[in-house]
């Protein structure tokens, strides 16, 4: 099942916690559609589950750790479940 839709794509730099940098395009899990959302795990302080543009699937974004700023922009986003 797909979903395309407008919607804010965030895209930051962060550093794993194996220590490398990994820039990420994502959409933030709040407005990912109702129908792709599923069951997350609790998080630790500082990481957000997301939605990764690229890798079409849920990824943990590691806000403690962002380079620089994140960028937002809107795009049309085709959502895989």
């Amino acid at each position: 099942m797909s979903i395309s839709q407008n919607v804010t794509v965030h895209t930051g730099t962060f550093t794993k916690l194996n220590g490398q940098k990994r820039t990420m395009r994502f959409v933030k899990y709040e407005d990912v559609p109702s129908s792709i959302k599923g069951n997350i795990r609790a998080m630790s302080s500082g990481f957000e589950t997301v939605y990764d543009v690229d890798s079409k699937g849920f990824r943990t974004f590691n806000n403690a750790t962002v380079i620089g700023e994140v960028t937002s922009r809107t795009e049309s986003v085709t959502f895989l479940r």
